[in-house]
């Protein structure tokens, strides 16, 4: 008796664990975390990796500070004031003024980098994310377009235009290859947590990538 019930006491463990994991990668590759990866990866897998460490980490600090910290402080306090239900944002019209807040951090963060006097192209990758996220925004009063794979499309299109442009100072491929692998897992765990389907996963990832790689060829 104990044997025939083990495998449907299993089942449900093992969809638990599952769902952890999913919870764990989009917690680890939210959209408030990935632009402060793609600020170190220019920092460190580029040209400028030639600045003091110092002055690389100062800057990508000061972009965790704008677009992680201060709109995660905002999201908490319209959380406690009722006008999110969840910092999930499972409610699509809920998340309208939680993305006009991402895109105007992405644009703090690109003037922050014009005052530290950065290329043209690290601040074209803001531009870019900002460009997305109000495309969103537009898309939202309609359709639950996936934030997190913005965000992940928005970095594979940056490691793109490194290739492209070879200024990556690592083997550009693999990098490319092993973003895009993290972009396909944050898709594949959105889905397992029920928050998106298939067509709003692939639609984020497409105007993410697609808008930041154009952003960041109009300077050359």
């Amino acid at each position: 008796m104990d044997q025939t019930n083990t495998p449907h006491k299993e089942a449900p463990a093992a969809k638990n664990r599952l769902r952890r994991a999913a919870q764990i990668a989009s917690d680890v590759l939210s959209p408030l975390l990935v632009p402060t990866y793609c600020m170190a990866m220019a920092m460190w897998i580029t040209p400028l990796q030639i600045l003091p460490e110092s002055t690389r980490m100062g800057a990508t600090l000061g972009i965790a500070v704008i677009t992680a910290a201060i709109p995660l402080c905002l999201l908490l306090i319209m959380h406690r004031m009722g006008r999110i239900s969840d910092m999930c944002l499972s409610r699509r019209r809920e998340r309208i003024i939680p993305m006009l807040i991402a895109t105007l951090a992405y644009i703090g963060g690109a003037l922050y980098l014009g005052a530290l006097h950065a290329p043209m192209w690290l601040r074209s990758f803001f531009y870019g994310a900002a460009a997305s996220t109000i495309t969103a925004v537009a898309v939202t009063f309609r359709w639950k377009i996936s934030a997190h794979t913005i965000a992940m499309g928005g970095m594979a299109g940056m490691m793109l235009w490194f290739t492209v442009t070879r200024l990556a100072t690592v083997h550009a491929m693999a990098w490319l290859s092993a973003v895009i692998l993290l972009g396909g897992i944050v898709g594949t765990a959105r889905l397992i947590l029920g928050r998106h389907t298939p067509a709003q996963t692939c639609a984020g990832w497409m105007l993410g990538a697609v808008c930041v790689f154009i952003f960041m060829c109009l300077p050359y």
